[in-house]
């Protein structure tokens, strides 16, 4: 869906879920601004049983004059066009208005049954679809510091203060912003009660240690999503503890966070195993979080209580880890077999042809951020699925054949580079020349069976993931250089001779 489709309904009402969160109303007010400078009649309301108190909220309505009114549960019929925001249409966090026609736009995973929607459930807050459908509807955010203030709050609290941003667009927009300093400061400085304080302090009293994992679980009572956070925080501050973990029940789940301070442990990855088949998870490797959905866990492990799920998902994770840091690995080949990569048409880029040697970068992938310093001696190689990977400039000219032919898949999401230097994004759709496999790689390789963490050549600080199904892989030539093969482009890359 469209914002520009929506334009034909000269009357628009904007519906955040009951009891908003910064979040909705952020998405609230963009939509309400791009409508209303479209000569819409638009309005931006919201329901329930309890008005707005929250002291963060009442500065963010203020400050920033968005005018959201507060409709009664019985409130008539609405004119037009209904969009529900930060929620779907019939779902129990938002109150039922009755209007001719209904639109959703939602973050959250749903079933809707609505012909205009637009879901994605993989962004870390509604905030940024809002953004991405504005800039596709040709809405200059430039010239509106409230709203871009607005959206980068709603971003900021739903991903836990930034620790569980799930995509690489929710990353672009909070690069890309200009939003209010001093008001997010204020926002943020307004956001725990003394009863937020009181949950924190017992919660921490009641944790739950495993000591040869050196993993702290705590459940909070119901609070703030935010104050998980803060709990995670101060708990990893704990000397025995490396990992932490905090939950809570909300209305259709639970909310966690999640908190490292190893390398051996990403934070995000682990949150992303413990919400997978019931939710949602990630964020970065210090800090993540995520959702389990009630309906799901019931599902899946019925019967089960939470603090059940987690001892088991717990003691799963760390059973079936296995860190190799190559830099001191001797390489097992027992089992492993020898595969030739296919001849196929993939990507690569030459970063010094438009950064200078010796630059530091980000590339930003859909898989996460990867930190490089340009020395003349690798390209960059986007795959199949837009992943990344550099390689040697030698290891190149024996096993591809270049083309000056554009490299433009049909990815969810193009990887980009950032120069440190000057903040400057280069999107590699534009330098990204395509190249053929001459089908003389040969790897040896096997299925992982465990959960494997690698630290590459290139990396000691950053491991690579494997799961179960995916292939341990190395050079043939040089052992040495093992890495992970995503399952999924395996099959599609390499065939076994």
């Amino acid at each position: 869906m469209k914002l520009t489709e929506l334009l034909i309904y000269p009357e628009i009402t904007i519906q955040c879920h009951d009891n908003p969160d910064p979040d909705a109303l952020a998405c609230g007010f963009a939509l309400y601004t791009y409508f209303q400078e479209k000569g819409k009649k638009v309005r931006l309301v919201y329901s329930g049983r309890q008005r707005i108190r929250k002291s963060n909220l009442l500065l963010m309505i203020d400050r920033l004059q968005i005018p959201v009114q507060y409709m009664e549960p019985d409130a008539g019929k609405q004119n037009g066009l209904l969009i529900t925001v930060d929620c779907c249409y019939g779902e129990g966090n938002v109150t039922k208005l009755i209007a001719d026609r209904i639109a959703v736009i939602d973050h959250h995973p749903n079933e809707t049954k609505e012909k205009l929607a637009e879901i994605n459930p993989m962004l870390g807050s509604c905030s940024t679809l809002v953004w991405k459908m504005l800039l596709e509807a040709g809405f200059v955010l430039s010239e509106r510091k409230d709203v871009n203030t607005a959206l980068y709050y709603g971003l900021l609290t739903d991903t836990g203060n930034f620790a569980e941003l799930h995509h690489p667009l929710d990353r672009d927009m909070m690069d890309s912003l200009n939003y209010e300093k001093s008001l997010i400061s204020l926002f943020c400085n307004s956001n725990i009660s003394i009863e937020d304080m009181v949950i924190a302090g017992k919660a921490m009293i009641n944790y739950r240690y495993y000591p040869e994992k050196r993993c702290c679980l705590i459940e909070a009572e119901a609070c703030d999503p935010n104050l998980l956070g803060l709990i995670s925080d101060l708990a990893l501050q704990v000397d025995k503890f490396e990992v932490c973990i905090v939950y809570n029940e909300q209305s259709d789940g639970y909310k966690l966070s999640v908190r490292s301070c190893v390398r051996e442990i990403r934070a995000n990855e682990l949150a992303a195993f413990l919400t997978e088949a019931v939710g949602n998870g990630g964020g970065h490797a210090d800090k993540a979080g995520g959702f389990i959905f009630r309906k799901r866990l019931e599902e899946t492990a019925p019967g089960s209580s939470m603090s059940e799920y987690f001892d088991r998902k717990i003691n799963l994770y760390y059973g079936l880890c296995r860190v190799i840091d190559v830099r001191s690995y001797v390489p097992e080949l027992t089992g492993m077999e020898e595969y030739e990569k296919n001849i196929l048409k993939l990507g690569y880029v030459n970063p010094t042809d438009f950064l200078p040697t010796g630059s530091k970068v980000l590339v930003r992938t859909l898989e996460g951020d990867i930190e490089l310093t340009l020395d003349g001696s690798f390209y960059i190689m986007v795959g199949l699925a837009g992943e990344v990977y550099p390689i040697r400039i030698s290891e190149f000219e024996k096993s591809y054949e270049r083309s000056d032919e554009p490299y433009s898949p049909v990815l969810e999401y193009m990887p980009t580079i950032r120069s440190y230097a000057d903040g400057f994004v280069y999107d590699l759709s534009k330098y990204a020349k395509t190249c053929i496999s001459l089908g003389k790689n040969h790897i040896l390789a096997r299925p992982v069976t465990e959960i494997l963490k690698i630290f590459t050549l290139w990396d000691s600080e950053k491991y690579y993931l494997g799961m179960p199904g995916d292939y341990l892989a190395c050079r043939k030539e040089n052992p040495q250089d093992i890495y992970i093969v995503n399952k999924d482009i395996f099959h599609k890359t390499y065939h076994k001779l």
